[in-house]
């Protein structure tokens, strides 16, 4: 009987470390999720490719360059 709740008590002891650092990745993969939404929504600004449109050599398309096509 005593071997079985040693054996017990370490196999919990064994399962709340395997749980611990299943939470540790979680919240470190919830945090780099937040960081990249952040970075993600800071380069597609309006400000932000302006300046890379710029940088490349491109313009604002003069009247009657843009075609819209319609989805059906």
């Amino acid at each position: 009987m005593g071997l079985i709740l040693v054996w017990t008590g370490i196999e919990r002891t064994d399962l709340t470390y395997f749980i611990n650092i299943a939470q540790n990745d979680v919240r470190e993969r919830e945090a780099l999720r937040a960081k990249l939404s952040v970075e993600r929504e800071r380069l597609v600004s309006p400000y932000e490719l302006r300046i890379m449109a710029q940088k490349f050599g491109m313009r604002e398309p003069a009247a009657g360059q843009v075609r819209r096509m319609e989805l059906k």
